[in-house]
């Protein structure tokens, strides 16, 4: 799919969408006026990921310039800085629609992106699993998130973070046991039994 075929919100031509501005270490916006750009900013990147099938964001590399487009409007020649993805990714992390990667610790500069949850992907899969009679044997992390029965399913090429989040919700439900592998692609995973 091309950029053309994903529609952009009407604010992306509005130049303060773009806008973040701190001073003495506050942002200049009313609260009310910032939570209403965060949410208008959350559905854009939510509407965009899903789209385009992302499952992270590098935030250094999303606002550089000539990143990731939607964070840039060459027309009225404004970027979103690192600092504002940064906080409005920080608002998804609070809302669940976003996860740091390495969770609170280190530095904020590479999300996970949850379009669907990691509870969503893992209900996706178990029901991919029994429509397709893959219960009661073991399947491999690359059938699951490549192989070709997965083609055309919302995780195909699911990022492996994301596939081990769902994988592991699926064995707390006692619907799925892992086996170690030589190396994460052919770690295999039984399901057990139909819903």
């Amino acid at each position: 799919m091309s950029s053309l075929d994903f529609e952009y919100p009407s604010l992306f031509d509005f130049p303060p969408f773009f806008t973040y501005v701190l001073t003495c270490g506050r942002r200049q916006i009313t609260d009310s006026t910032w939570k209403s750009q965060v949410s208008q900013w959350e559905t854009f990147i939510l509407a965009y990921t899903r789209h385009k099938h992302l499952f992270r964001i590098d935030v250094h590399q999303a606002t550089a310039p000539g990143g990731i487009e939607i964070f840039e409007n060459r027309k009225i020649n404004r970027r979103l800085s690192f600092e504002t993805l940064q906080e409005i990714i920080e608002e998804m992390v609070q809302k669940d629609t976003a996860e740091w990667e390495g969770g609170n610790k280190g530095p904020r500069s590479e999300a996970l992106i949850y379009w669907h949850t990691p509870d969503e992907w893992a209900n996706l899969i178990w029901n991919w699993i029994n429509e397709t009679g893959q219960n009661n044997q073991i399947v491999t992390y690359y059938e699951i998130a490549h192989g070709e029965l997965a083609e055309g399913q919302e995780f195909y090429e699911l990022d492996k973070a994301l596939l081990n989040k769902a994988l592991n919700i699926l064995v707390k439900r006692g619907n799925a046991q892992i086996f170690k592998g030589t190396d994460e692609d052919s770690m295999g995973v039984k399901f057990f039994g139909s819903q």
